[in-house]
């Protein structure tokens, strides 16, 4: 090797800059051969995450999207060990058989590490598992949106469902796309394949970002298709909306209520909720909500307003007062049910009207459009005592609106709100 020499000031000097430019040379080899070796290391991490996320989601979501969501990862397993099959849509003597399921895979992290990152479930309507449920004891205010604020009601947990187009597609909400492929044969008295892709991040408080919210939508069409495909369900899926806005879980004041929520901008006043959260309108979508809701400074004049047989034995508000408009149709109708706390689950049938006082659960039924529709008011207790004598108009109110847009026949509603 014939070293490279600077002229100049003396040899020593130059042997000198001669050995350090040699060294340096060195390094810059060794650096790119590392480079090289973790470039070709993070190839090989990436294929066999690919292969994991085909086998173990049965080939119904591209995995190369999979890793991409919240920016992106090249090692990824399930949350099985690798070998295992998470479901099996190719049993095709009972092609039906094995649903529900789902899949659900981890980011890997440092050795010994991994993180949530993306969960796949895939049902057949109807199905006791993934049943609707309207419950007057489930708080849609939980803890971890409280942070010591004493008005707990401004924002939900989580946001309702807004519909994919005109929501026929199916519905999106915080965290998840749910696809609805209905099935044209209806194989094995199953009426549509149902599947819901969720993004899993580590950290709950990260909103999704536009992009993942877009790739969650593409993965969960791709798997209903596929999903329908595999288990014999003939469907015809409608493409995606151009645009998927991002869903609030943050309540407005009444008067301002919009959506699914517009008709309750002149039920106000009283007793009533003073906030509402609402979704878009979809016209063909199979479930839709109205969360009406109390503030914290109008709870507190509600109470101190009540009399002494109204409070009762009812200590000062600590909980939040709320109630829940909600209609399911279609297939969804079929399967709603009434749950109270440690009571067993009541089928709230279509053509049927009643209250599940467990529950604290009032439901009316209608045709819309030729289907069946089930229609839910669910109250807080013990905000549903305060505010009984209102309920009927109440809930009328809000059943009329479905029936007008939905162009629902046949409506029943329950007789007693008394209970």
């Amino acid at each position: 090797m014939e070293y490279w020499r600077i002229p100049g000031r003396g040899g020593r000097l130059s042997d000198r800059l001669n050995r350090l430019v040699v060294i340096a040379a060195v390094v810059g080899i060794g650096a790119g051969g590392w480079g090289l070796w973790l470039e070709t290391d993070e190839v090989l991490d990436r294929a066999d995450s690919r292969e994991k996320i085909t086998r173990a989601c049965q080939g119904l979501v591209d995995p190369d999207r999979v890793l991409g969501l919240n920016g992106g990862t090249d090692r990824a397993r399930p949350g099985s060990s690798a070998d295992d099959v998470m479901f099996d849509l190719d049993d095709m003597s009972t092609p039906l058989a094995t649903m529900p399921t789902e899949c659900v895979i981890y980011r890997v992290g440092d050795p010994g590490t991994s993180y949530n990152h993306f969960a796949l479930s895939v049902w057949a309507t109807p199905s006791d598992d993934y049943a609707q449920i309207a419950d007057g004891w489930d708080d849609p205010f939980d803890a971890r949106t409280r942070r010591g604020d004493d008005d707990v009601t401004r924002e939900a947990s989580r946001s309702p469902a807004y519909p994919l187009g005109d929501g026929r597609l199916g519905t999106y909400g915080d965290r998840s796309v749910s696809v609805k492929a209905f099935c044209a044969n209806e194989p094995e008295d199953k009426t549509s394949i149902d599947v819901q892709a969720t993004a899993l991040y580590a950290d709950d408080d990260t909103p999704l970002s536009d992009a993942d919210r877009r790739t969650l939508a593409e993965l969960a069409r791709t798997a209903a298709e596929r999903a329908a495909a595999k288990t014999g369900c003939t469907a015809e899926l409608p493409a995606l909306p151009a645009e998927l806005p991002a869903p609030s879980a943050r309540l407005t004041p009444a008067g301002k209520a919009k959506g699914t929520c517009a008709w309750y901008a002149d039920q106000r006043g009283g007793r009533l909720p003073d906030r509402a959260l609402g979704a878009p309108i979809g016209a063909r979508v199979s479930e839709e909500s109205c969360l009406l809701a109390v503030s914290g400074e109008k709870a507190s004049e509600i109470w101190y307003g009540l009399s002494d047989k109204e409070r009762g034995d009812s200590s000062e508000p600590y909980t939040p007062w709320w109630l829940e408009a909600e209609s399911f149709f279609g297939d969804e109708a079929g399967e709603v049910v009434a749950e109270g706390i440690g009571t067993d689950q009541r089928h709230l049938d279509p053509g049927t009207a009643g209250v599940d006082t467990e529950a604290n659960v009032w439901w009316a039924s209608s045709t819309c459009g030729g289907e069946p529709a089930v229609h839910t008011l669910s109250v807080q207790y013990p905000y549903e005592k305060y505010i009984r004598p209102h309920l009927r108009e109440l809930f009328q109110a809000y059943v009329d609106d479905v029936a007008a847009r939905r162009d629902c026949t046949g409506l029943k509603v329950p007789t007693d709100f008394s209970s």
